[in-house]
């Protein structure tokens, strides 16, 4: 129990593209896409930039917080990939937020929340951190193969942070991988200019396996229900909300539906904002906190899975 969210925030690029848009240049319509992921909408960056979102969530949960940049012991920033190779994007929010603190990127894809999540609390157990700041920001347009109806239609771009403090409130946690390279998959670029790079570039987009990821995805979902509750004395009953990774609705549903979780303590976005990686399960948290819809007390579940194959659970106890 070593850290309870004292903030949240987000923010988001202005540019809403809806599945009518993509229809436009893709062979594909709204009922497609909708049937199939639960998607409507999703924001896609534009004239900004990574950084800018991820400044701008940061002092929006500092705000909501009641936390001065200075006071933060160890910034977090979970992403694939950010403006910039180095710095880091957790460096340049650092910068920004006015803190001295340790501060390092974080690349769990899908789960990085839930890893960050973890790290912060090995850093407060540990005595090394009494606040810590964890962001996540992606953007995803920027990593997609805008041809390719199958995936370019699931992500979105986006940012969201929380403030975590020493105190009671984290209940459990548990983290996974299953080792796998090839199922998801984002090449990075092979020597550029270099004369003595014989690597073969690859295509620089994301590639995935729906069908693997699929299977993969709602049984891992399950079991880390399972696991992190057996490893917090608890039963999914007793969990009050879930905020499940928004990759794709018929995964969350297929998930409910195997392991029995009740569907009307599922909190859900991805209509409005698709697959945003990491940052998904902090923009949903932020939502419906700043909605009311959390009471001190109630079991908040988090749950991801993402390449690698990585997932993950974390079980807080909401103490606003």
């Amino acid at each position: 129990m070593s850290f309870f969210i004292a903030g949240t925030g987000r923010a988001m690029p202005e540019k809403i593209v809806t599945n009518d848009d993509l229809a436009k240049f893709l062979d594909t319509s709204d009922e497609w896409i909708f049937t199939r992921t639960g998607i409507r909408r999703r924001r896609v960056l534009t004239h900004e930039r990574l950084d800018d979102l991820a400044v701008a969530s940061a002092r929006a949960a500092l705000a909501d917080a009641g936390t001065a940049g200075a006071d933060v012991d160890l910034i977090l920033c979970a992403t694939m990939r950010g403006d910039t190779y180095t710095p880091s994007l957790a460096c340049t929010v650092a910068e920004a937020v006015g803190a001295t603190c340790p501060a390092f990127d974080l690349n769990a894809a899908c789960v990085g929340v839930l890893y960050c999540m973890e790290v912060a609390d090995s850093f407060i157990a540990a005595g090394k951190a009494e606040t810590v700041l964890i962001v996540s920001a992606e953007a995803m347009s920027k990593l997609l193969d805008w041809t390719d109806r199958a995936s370019c239609v699931l992500f979105g771009d986006g940012s969201g942070a929380m403030v975590v403090k020493k105190g009671e409130g984290r209940l459990a946690g548990v983290l996974s991988t299953k080792p796998d390279s090839h199922v998801i998959r984002m090449p990075n670029f092979e020597g550029l200019n270099s004369p003595y790079n014989a690597v073969e570039q690859e295509k620089q987009a994301m590639h995935m396996d729906g069908g693997e990821v699929y299977k993969f995805a709602v049984n891992a979902m399950g079991s880390r229900i399972e696991d992190v509750c057996a490893r917090a004395g608890l039963t999914p009953a007793d969990i009050d909300w879930y905020l499940p990774h928004q990759a794709n609705i018929r995964i969350i549903d297929a998930s409910l539906k195997k392991f029995k979780i009740d569907k009307s303590k599922v909190l859900t976005n991805i209509a409005d904002y698709g697959n945003m990686s990491a940052t998904s399960v902090m923009v949903l948290l932020d939502e419906f906190a700043k909605k009311g819809t959390f009471r001190k007390g109630d079991k908040l579940l988090f749950v991801a899975f993402g390449a690698g194959l990585t997932s993950g659970a974390e079980i807080v106890a909401w103490q606003r």
